[in-house]
């Protein structure tokens, strides 16, 4: 792994900790507890980062073929409401 990935794996670690902790209200008697679960969570976020940074390497064309996609029909979007929202204005003056 390099210097990115280990960085995403230890903030997607310490995420998936702290959800744990939210959600089941975890109790621990000792530290051998508590790197046993983070030991987990940083298994998990390995496996995540390693997926995801391999899907990012290989569909790179695709992903930004669908921000670009995305972006332009947000855009539209926003420009359609802000034209609804004079008309309306227009329409009570």
């Amino acid at each position: 792994m390099d210097t990115t990935q280990t960085i995403a794996m230890f903030i997607i670690a310490i995420v998936f900790f702290v959800i744990i902790n939210r959600i089941f209200h975890v109790t621990y008697f000792g530290m051998k507890g508590f790197f046993f679960v983070f030991l987990c969570c940083m298994l998990a976020a390995a496996s995540v980062v390693t997926w995801l940074f391999s899907f990012i390497a290989n569909y790179y064309g695709w992903i930004i073929g669908v921000v670009v996609v995305i972006s332009i029909l947000v855009a539209i979007g926003k420009r359609k409401t802000k034209n609804n929202e004079n008309n309306q204005t227009d329409h009570i003056q």
